[in-house]
This record gives structure tokens, C-alpha cells and sequence, in this order.
């Protein structure tokens, strides 16, 4: 018979005190030490969590420690820390329900911190409300402050895709123009003898100027207005890309233009793709737009969390790429034509694990076939790896982002509901007026 009666949260739980003895140093195993009259019926209140506490009593009884996997990691520990149970107890498979709050606590936190930087939070220090220079800034950095931000926003899109195009057409030789004045070069390759004797007609010319301008004043106006020092507001990614793109531009047309009759020297041509290849970083100011959509959020969250796995699946795609570039190469020794060394046999592993499959460089004899086999094979198994890890990664922060974005959602309706009851019960208050009564007193 039950000597012991525990009351947890209004459910009766009935047991022994040799039950709760088998786990010693615990709350539980306790109780009989308060005890001052022996062999009566004993009863205990504790207001706690009566559900969890079922798995706890298991655990006097079983030796075991199982929780529903539906309770957050955050109550378990809680429990266990009021009842005096070491975390060891918890049997292997109820860890992911006591350690999933790590994680969640985890990503909530990357999130909040993405989140928070998104805002137009301004350090105290730092603020210049009613400020021209304030205002400026809003406009140019946060489009969702007002309506001339949004329309600037939309203008400054605009001129990054026009830029872009301009960017692209320029390269296709339908659409560029002879030069008058045409020195005869010899030796040139195609794309040089380009650049050398043709330009780009008059009109793409003046629309890729004008983006440059664009760009180039709005950088610096940016520089002159941002309420951070200039040596945060430099160091910043895009700005870096920013500035990067927009000397790079200069010194292209600049070279173009004072340069064309020097195409025959290698370097200078050389110097000028340099340049040419350095205004392709133009394209990282779509990430001003992309930067505002969750969807962009959650790719960028999962591919942090993805590096590390990430990066060892690399070692160990390279590791295998040099094993079986090398081992191809001693294979096909004895056949003539068939990789010359053993960079060819690295460069022809790549193609093959990756499944390209250029066809410029093939194993011949049949155990080169065989070795091309299991080199198709490794490849297709270590990059799957990589596919599946960035997956799960994107779904578990895509339900975590949309879950926090719902609850503040949900928050702030809450205040603006709160705010309008507010203003009823003032404006309701303030119509209530004191009415003027007469009192008329007999004679």
C-alpha cells in the first residue's frame, strides 16, 4: 500500500518512500527526512507541472527518464532542476526534445539579429532628427521610410538595370561601331582586334556614363550624409564593392579612351580587362533589394549554417578529386595521347565528379573506364551530401523566420488595437461633460 501521497499541480500521485529512495540526492528521496511521525499516511503539495512530473515518478520506478516529445526543452530543464535530477538521466532518445531549445534559442537569436539590422534603429549618439543630413540619408538608404525613399529606390533600380545591360551589350560586336582612324594591327586575337577597332556606338555610350555619374554622386552624397564615422560607413561590404566598382569605371573609360592605339601591348590589354572584369561587382547592388524579402533571409541564414559542413565536404572533394586525378594518370601510363600529367588527371577528376563531362580528356583502356566509374560514382555521392544539409537547413530557418515574423506581426497588431482603444476611451471621456443642474429652493 501507498504510504506517500504527492498533490503536483491538483493531481493525486500515490507511491512509496522505497520507490523514491532508489534515486538519492534528490528532492524526492528527501521527503522522508521531514518527516516527524513514522508510519502514518504522509501527503505532499508542490505546485508544478503534474504532465512532466509523470515522467519523473517513471524514472523512481523504471530507471528510466522519457518526456512527450511535445514539451519545450525550456520546461523539461526546468523540472529537472526543481525536482534535483541530473540531466544524465534523460534516456538518448528524449535528448532532441532536451536539447532542441538550444537550437531554436540559437536560430531565433541569428534571426533577431538579422532582423535588427534591418531597422532604422540609429545609435542616441548618432541621431540628428529634423536634420537636412538625417533626411537625406533616410531617403537614400531606407525606402520604406517615405514616399520620395520609395520612388528613389525604384529610380536607383532602374539605373542598376540599365547599367547592367549596358554592361553586357557592350561586349556583343553586331552592335559596335568601326572607328575612323584605324591603325592596322597584326597578331591581335578576335576579342582584342574588338576593342582595338571598333567602339561602342554613341548612345550606349552616353546611357553607361550617366549610370556611372548616377552611382558616383549618389556614393559619395551617401558618404557625406551617413550618421556613422567614415571609417564604418567604408568598411562596410557593399560600400566596398561600391567604391571598388565605381574607380573601376573611370579608369576603364579613361583607358579606352586614351589607350585604344596601345591594344598590341599585352599588358595594357591585360590592365583593361582587370578593370573591365572589376565592374562586374556592379551586380552586388541588387543585394540593397534582395536584402528586403525573407525569402533572401532564410538563404542567407541557411548558407552561414551551412559553411561548416559545407567546407568539409570540400577538403574532402578535393582530397578525392587529387586521388583520382593521380590514380588515372598511372592507369592510363602506357596509352599514348592520355593525360599527358598528372594536373590533366586532377582536371579531368573534377569534371567527372561533378558530372560536366567535357569530353576533352577520356580515359581509353578498360581500367581507366573502370576507375572513371567509381570516380562518377564518389563525385555524385559527396555532392549530394552538401544539397541535402543546405535543404534541411533552409527549411528549419524558413519555419523559424516565419514563425517569428508572425508572432511580431501579431504583436504589433496588438499594440495599434491597444493604441485605438486608447484613443476611444479619451475621445469617449473628453465627450462627457458635467451637466449645469438648477436647484430652486422654496419660499
Amino acid at each position: 500500500m501507498a504510504d506517500i501521497e504527492l498533490n503536483v499541480g491538483g493531481t493525486i500521485f500515490l507511491t512509496t518512500f522505497q520507490t523514491l529512495s532508489k534515486i538519492q540526492e534528490t528532492r524526492l528521496s528527501s521527503l522522508k527526512k521531514d518527516i516527524t511521525v513514522q508510519n502514518c499516511p504522509t501527503k505532499f503539495f508542490f505546485d508544478r507541472n503534474p504532465e512532466i512530473f509523470n515522467s519523473i515518478l517513471d524514472l523512481y520506478r523504471s530507471g528510466e527518464l522519457h518526456f512527450p516529445s511535445n514539451f519545450c526543452g525550456a520546461t523539461i530543464r526546468n523540472e529537472l532542476e526543481f525536482w534535483e535530477i541530473d540531466k544524465k538521466y534523460v534516456s538518448e532518445c528524449c535528448l532532441a526534445s532536451l536539447y532542441r531549445h538550444d537550437d531554436d534559442i540559437e536560430i531565433l537569436k541569428e534571426i533577431k539579429n538579422l532582423q535588427n539590422g534591418k531597422s532604422l534603429d540609429i545609435p542616441k549618439e548618432e541621431c540628428r532628427e529634423g536634420c537636412w543630413r538625417d533626411c537625406l540619408w533616410k531617403v537614400l538608404q531606407y525606402p520604406a521610410t517615405s514616399r520620395k525613399a520609395s520612388v528613389f529606390n525604384i529610380v536607383y533600380l532602374l539605373m542598376v538595370l540599365v547599367s547592367t545591360t549596358v554592361l553586357f551589350l557592350n561586349t556583343k560586336q553586331d552592335l559596335r561601331e568601326p572607328k575612323t582612324a584605324v591603325n592596322n594591327q597584326t597578331g591581335l586575337d578576335p576579342k582584342t582586334d574588338m576593342y582595338a577597332h571598333t567602339s561602342v556606338p554613341w548612345t550606349l555610350w552616353v546611357i553607361d556614363v550617366t549610370c556611372g555619374v548616377f552611382f558616383t554622386l549618389e556614393f559619395f552624397i551617401r558618404a557625406i550624409v551617413t550618421p556613422r564615422n567614415c571609417r564604418q560607413f567604408l568598411c562596410s561590404a557593399s560600400n566596398i564593392a561600391d567604391a571598388i566598382v565605381i574607380v573601376s569605371f573611370w579608369i576603364f573609360h579613361s583607358l579606352m579612351h586614351i589607350g585604344s592605339n596601345q591594344m598590341d601591348s599585352k599588358s595594357f590589354t591585360l590592365l583593361l580587362m582587370i578593370f573591365a572584369f572589376l565592374r562586374l561587382l556592379q551586380l552586388c547592388r541588387f543585394y540593397r533589394f534582395l536584402n528586403r524579402f525573407q525569402s533572401f533571409d532564410v538563404i542567407n541564414l541557411a548558407a552561414r549554417a551551412s559553411f561548416s559542413q559545407c567546407s568539409i565536404l570540400i577538403v574532402v572533394f578535393t582530397l578525392t578529386n587529387l586521388f583520382f586525378g593521380y590514380l588515372v594518370y598511372y592507369v592510363e601510363f602506357f596509352e599514348r595521347n592520355s593525360f599527358d600529367n598528372a594536373f590533366v588527371g586532377i582536371w579531368w577528376a573534377a569534371v567527372t565528379m561533378t558530372t560536366v563531362g567535357y569530353g576533352d580528356v577520356v580515359p581509353t583502356w578498360y581500367p581507366g573506364r573502370i576507375v572513371a566509374i567509381f570516380c562518377a560514382l564518389t563525385g555524385i555521392i559527396i555532392l549530394a551530401m552538401p544539397v541535402a544539409i543546405v535543404t534541411s537547413n533552409f527549411t528549419v530557418y524558413y519555419t523559424k523566420l516565419k514563425q517569428y515574423s508572425s508572432h511580431k506581426l501579431t504583436d504589433k497588431d496588438k499594440s495599434v488595437n491597444e493604441s485605438k482603444m486608447k484613443i476611444k476611451r479619451n475621445s469617449i471621456c473628453k465627450s462627457i461633460a458635467p451637466m449645469p443642474v438648477l436647484t430652486v429652493k422654496s419660499a
